[in-house]
């Protein structure tokens, strides 16, 4: 059993080591077994949603490569123009209650799609029950967790959903392999846990320096995610997120090869600049030699301008599972940082505040 640090800070370390656990306790969710009766024939499937909700559409699409109908991503209010009557709305928030998810709930109904939600409770349930208009499935997560701290969950019940469509092939096979690699680099990403000799294993088996001792490096630093491949932009975003709202810090987000056509530029820095920033590489399986020649000759370039620059790669042999391993990293990470920032990881309280607002409106 781990010796978990007091307060917020030991609850989330705590909710990323279930992140294992989450993935294989969502074979068990409530709802999933209506995904059998949904129609087939979709010509398009949108995901609604925001934050930790919406990211599984992100780390699902390197399953999605050679299908033929692919899985967008909405974060915004309403529905793309294209969206009809035979287009498949997955709904997607954790609280039931997200503004922007559920405006696209009452457009995909005024429009005659197919919906299904993906929730814990609030409105978004209570919508799928049928009130307020026609009931669809909804596959039902539990509760009382930080929305991000749910992702298990979450992408555990999509992937089911999408190998239910067809669109995912062997959907427990990845769910299982993920599950089985993120249980075994857990102590290496731990590693070394509040203890003075947290340089003694500076590396991983991935190459990579610990979570714990990037964490330190990035202390009073912007970090700035440059990814590369589809196995690493999911996760990219990701880690941004959680940089965010676990470290209490901003981060800079940029995508190869579209960063080399103007990224590239804008860190040309002032010497004032210099050393407040450090670069972390994401890279995924890269098939392309023209990519790898392009990170490797951009990393020579900003070389003066970060002087700290640091790879984030994969392990493991399948998809979700290589793409989970860069997120279990990324959120151990994060909150390494607010540990030694002695920042309680859990309050998101400008969201709070935010959210009270538009409640007033």
């Amino acid at each position: 059993m781990t010796d978990w640090p007091d307060g917020g800070t030991g609850q989330m370390f705590s909710l990323i080591h279930e992140l294992p656990a989450q993935l294989a306790a969502s074979a068990d969710l409530e709802g999933l077994d209506t995904m059998g009766a949904l129609p087939a024939g979709f010509k398009r499937v949108l995901l609604c949603g925001m934050g930790g909700s919406a990211i599984a559409g992100d780390l699902v699409q390197t399953l999605l490569q050679h299908q033929d109908i692919s899985l967008d991503v909405w974060r915004d209010y309403g529905l793309p123009h294209w969206v009809d009557a035979g287009c498949l709305v997955i709904v997607a928030s954790y609280s039931g209650n997200t503004e922007e998810s559920l405006s696209a709930l009452v457009e995909a109904r005024r429009r005659g799609s197919s919906v299904i939600g993906i929730t814990s409770g609030g409105q978004l349930l209570a919508a799928a029950a049928g009130e307020g208009g026609q009931a669809f499935p909804a596959v039902i997560l539990p509760g009382g967790l930080p929305p991000r701290a749910s992702l298990g969950y979450g992408l555990g019940a999509l992937v089911r959903v999408l190998g239910h469509l067809g669109m995912v092939q062997d959907a427990e096979g990845e769910i299982g392999a993920a599950v089985r690699v993120l249980e075994e680099m857990d102590a290496e990403r731990l590693h070394p846990f509040g203890q003075s000799s947290d340089e003694a294993r500076s590396e991983d088996q991935a190459g990579m320096i610990s979570a714990r001792a990037l964490a330190k490096k990035l202390t009073g630093a912007i970090p700035v995610i440059y990814t590369a491949g589809i196995e690493a932009q999911g996760a990219g975003v990701r880690l941004k997120g959680q940089i965010n709202e676990n470290s209490k810090c901003p981060a800079c987000l940029g995508v190869f090869p579209e960063l080399n056509h103007n990224d590239l530029v804008g860190w040309e820095l002032p010497d004032h600049f210099q050393g407040r920033f450090v670069l972390l590489v994401m890279g995924g399986k890269l098939d392309n030699e023209r990519m790898v020649a392009r990170i490797r000759k951009t990393k020579e370039l900003l070389a003066t301008d970060f002087p700290e620059i640091h790879e984030i790669h994969p392990s493991g042999n399948s998809g979700l599972a290589r793409v989970l391993s860069m997120v279990q990293y990324g959120d151990y990470l994060s909150c390494h940082l607010a540990q030694l920032k002695d920042i309680d990881p859990v309050p998101v309280t400008r969201i709070g505040k935010l959210k009270d607002f538009l409640a007033k409106l």
